[in-house]
């Protein structure tokens, strides 16, 4: 392999042979890490931020991004100066922009895709004073129809994360900053490795129960209950307040012995029949309506979301195989779900990634090509291996300047009936996902005015005769005093 070429800031770098390291994992950004060496007269200028590329013997580019960090170690006899770089990949661009907006489908857009949330999201928040950040998104795919995603104020890697975790699709900025949205079962590796293909060595496989759970419980925050009518009978002449069944999350209407009356949010609004507060199951009445009276409420009510989640055919196999009930249970805490269906997909999600006793499988290969969250086909007869394997994670080192090694670690979905078959079923689901059915999203606008102030000496000029400057407390200007001019 012939020198790395390293250009910081669009200029070539001295990059120091044996110091380069590339890691990339699921759920993380892939970060470079290298050093340089500068000698006089020391204008190798290096500041967090520029842009990095780095390529191989190929000029094919192995890592793109911007510098996150610079370190700097002087040699005394001021002989050179190494510079150690952390660099992270365009992915980061995805974490400093935070989206606040509502998606659902209406009259003028009656279909709405993830895909079309993903773009948008790049078009409305990837951008400031006119500027974008030079996104390319011809490679986001529509995916699944949508019913409402609520976004308020969270950053859009982690509104991506969760469209890709619902979808089943991954999502990913590329070292040429195009944006990718495609289905989990289509992020196919660009090779495969097996008995005869000679692009491995080293390959060591593992099994272990770390992180493992069959049943996976989500506890989530309240969600509305449908459209309902609670009628309560005053047992006073003078009862003022009447429980209903729910805590309210919104209220329509009021009526007493069926004849309709005011309705108003406590504190909120005044002079009306009825009030009622957000989370309170209480009704109250501004005047007792009396002894008998029947006053019914339409309102939906809020509940606690527990989902319970569980793969039986796991649950089986590890009764089977260790005795005892087989099961292996979890707990997960998210109250910013508000949607039954939605804490469903969450738990799933859950089982999709720790709902299996994995088989993982670590190897060396010196191609290049590999990235997390790609299936990559191993077929390894002589070990047993015949599967689509997801890549969890490389690290690339460089050896001795010469050779670029890549360590793979890559697991499989046996337990699920394989990754492909399991993500290309998530794909074809027909249901339409909501994310987070929030009412109201707080948005800031910066609102720009133009204010045009004009001047004439000729007024100045009129009837100056009989002036003298301004010299009351509180109206003279130092800085004018000799020249504003008043009437006497």
């Amino acid at each position: 392999m012939a020198d790395l070429a390293v250009t910081i800031g669009g200029r070539p770098a001295a990059y120091r042979a044996e110091t380069l390291s590339i890691s990339g994992s699921l759920g993380t950004r892939t970060t470079a890490t290298f050093s340089t060496v500068d000698h006089p007269p020391f204008d190798d200028v290096v500041e967090v931020g520029q842009v990095v590329e780095i390529r191989d013997e190929t000029t094919a580019i192995i890592f793109a991004g911007t510098v996150d960090s610079v370190d700097e170690e002087i040699d005394p006899g001021e002989r050179v100066r190494f510079k150690r770089l952390a660099c992270v990949d365009y992915n980061q661009i995805a974490d400093r922009h935070l989206v606040a907006y509502v998606y659902q489908p209406d009259e003028d857009n009656p279909a709405v895709y993830a895909g079309d949330v993903i773009r948008d999201i790049v078009s409305r928040f990837f951008v400031f004073g006119g500027v974008t950040e030079g996104i390319d998104t011809s490679a986001v795919e529509n995916g699944p129809a949508i019913e409402k995603f609520v976004f308020n104020y969270v950053p859009a890697s982690q509104a991506f994360d969760e469209i890709a975790e619902l979808a089943g699709y991954i999502w990913y900025i590329d070292y040429a900053k195009r944006l990718h949205f495609t289905p989990k079962d289509r992020n196919t590796a660009p090779f495969a490795i097996g008995d005869d293909t000679q692009n491995w060595r080293n390959l060591k496989i593992s099994e272990s129960r770390d992180l493992y759970r069959n049943r996976q419980i989500v506890r989530a925050g309240t969600a509305l209950t449908d459209p309902r009518t609670d009628t309560v009978v005053a047992t006073e002449a003078d009862q003022e307040y009447f429980e209903v069944s729910y805590p309210i999350g919104t209220a329509s209407a009021v009526t007493v012995n069926g004849v309709a009356k005011t309705l108003g949010v406590d504190g909120l609004h005044e002079g009306r029949d009825f009030y009622w507060s957000y989370g309170s199951n209480v009704l109250t009445a501004e005047v007792a309506p009396g002894a008998g009276a029947r006053v019914a409420l339409t309102y939906r009510g809020l509940f606690p979301i527990l989902v319970d989640e569980r793969i039986d055919a796991e649950i089986l196999a590890r009764r089977a195989l260790e005795g005892g009930t087989g099961v292996y249970e979890a707990i997960a805490d998210d109250p910013a779900i508000n949607v039954q269906t939605v804490a469903v997909q969450k738990a799933l999600a859950y089982l999709r990634k720790h709902g299996v006793i994995p088989q993982t499988i670590r190897f060396e290969t010196d191609r290049p090509g590999l990235r997390p969250g790609q299936l990559l086909p191993v077929r390894v007869a002589t070990a047993g291996l015949d599967d689509n394997y997801l890549i969890e994670s490389v690290n690339m080192r460089d050896v001795q300047g010469a050779v670029n090694r890549y360590q793979v670690t890559a697991v499989s979905g046996d337990a699920l009936g394989g990754w492909l078959e399991w993500f290309s079923a998530l794909a074809r689901q027909a249901q339409k996902f909501v994310l987070y059915d929030e009412d109201q999203v707080m948005m800031l606008k910066i609102v720009t005015e133009t204010v045009r102030v004009s001047d004439s000496a000729a007024e100045y000029d009129r009837g100056t005769v009989g002036r003298k400057p301004e010299s009351r407390v509180g109206l003279a200007r130092a800085d004018f005093a000799e020249t504003d001019w008043v009437h006497a």
